[in-house]
């Protein structure tokens, strides 16, 4: 059995695969050593690879080190992908992972990867597995912030489904414009993006990936562990 870990700022994202089949999931506190130690308990795990979009903790990499072949996921990790983007080493390990998952679910399909986070990332590959690039958009719980914080009349309003695609009081017109603006800006994307990839395939993932997916009227799928999925991939390339 191999492990992936996917470490954000606050969240670490833990996946236990059989070959490419995911076994158990689990999603802890970013720096939860101890609840990695239990994760994997009694597991027979040969081999684990580790993505970070922030510090990693030198006690949780050495505990991998010592128990695994262990990969960290960096610049210079070998990943059967071409890309044409102009700076790889600024390029997220998040969303390089999140295309190759892409090409695991839909194999020999140009795919636009949609991460709902707390930014929204749009990656695009072709039908080769060539990244095409893409781009960094802010997220809704972003966009609701800043307009309570630059602003001195606009109340902060929770993130939720929208009533209507319209507002009908000042609380309902932020949220609409939040939600539906995000949701009109990817579809946006998809539509701008399908004429330049035949047979363009779009996945969903990250924390706002079911509310956008409601409000895109367009074939997407929702993988909500696409990046696990897409690092288990790298690793099967590096240690095979």
């Amino acid at each position: 059995m191999d492990l992936a870990i996917d470490i954000g700022n606050t969240r670490m994202k833990l996946g236990l695969f059989k070959g490419k089949e995911l076994l158990v999931h689990d999603n802890l506190k970013a720096s939860d050593l101890e609840g990695l130690k239990e994760f994997v308990k009694g597991k027979s795990i040969e081999n684990a690879i580790l993505s970070s979009t922030a510090t990693v903790p030198k006690k949780l990499e050495n505990y991998l080190n010592e128990k695994y072949k262990y990969i960290r996921l960096e610049t210079k990790t070998a990943v059967p992908m071409g890309s044409i983007y102009a700076t790889p080493e600024t390029l997220g390990k998040d969303r390089v992972a999140g295309v190759m998952g892409a090409s695991v679910l839909f194999p020999g399909h140009g795919c636009l990867v949609i991460d709902a986070g707390t930014c929204i990332t749009y990656d695009l590959i072709n039908a080769k597995t060539v990244y095409l690039g893409g781009n960094i958009a802010p997220g809704i719980s972003m966009r609701l912030k800043a307009m309570d914080e630059f602003t001195s009349a606009l109340p902060l309003v929770s993130k939720q489904h929208p009533e209507t695609d319209r507002g009908y009081s000042t609380e309902t017109a932020i949220r609409a414009g939040a939600v539906w603006g995000a949701a009109q800006e990817s579809l946006g994307f998809i539509q701008r993006f399908d004429k330049q990839t035949e047979d363009l395939k779009v996945i969903l993932t990250g924390g706002d990936a079911e509310l956008l997916d409601d409000l895109i009227d367009w074939g997407t799928v929702v993988e909500p562990h696409l990046v696990l999925i897409g690092l288990i991939k790298i690793l099967e390339h590096n240690v095979a």
